[in-house]
C-alpha cells in the first residue's frame, strides 16, 4: 500500500493460505513453530531483493534450521 499524500509512506501486506509464516526480526532471524514433519518450500521475500525459495525437510522432533542469503545482497 502507498499513501496518496506522502510518497515516502508505504506498507506491504503478505497473504498466505496456511498458518505457517513468520516476519523476521531486526536481525533477520525468523521462527516458524509447530510445523509438522515433511518437506516444504520456504519462500522468503524482501521488498528490494525480491523472492527466494528453498526446500526444507523437517524431521519429527527436530529443530530444523534454514539459512538464506539473498543473491546480490552485500
Amino acid at each position: 500500500m502507498k499513501c496518496n499524500i506522502h510518497s515516502w509512506m508505504q506498507a506491504y501486506i503478505g497473504v498466505v493460505d496456511n498458518p505457517y509464516f513468520a516476519v523476521s526480526g531486526e536481525d533477520g532471524s525468523y521462527r516458524i513453530g509447530n510445523l509438522p514433519p515433511g518437506t516444504y518450500t520456504v519462500a522468503i521475500w524482501q521488498e528490494k531483493l525480491g523472492r527466494q525459495e528453498q526446500q526444507v525437510t523437517v524431521a519429527p522432533h527436530s529443530n530444523t534450521q534454514a539459512d538464506v542469503t539473498f543473491k546480490g545482497a552485500n
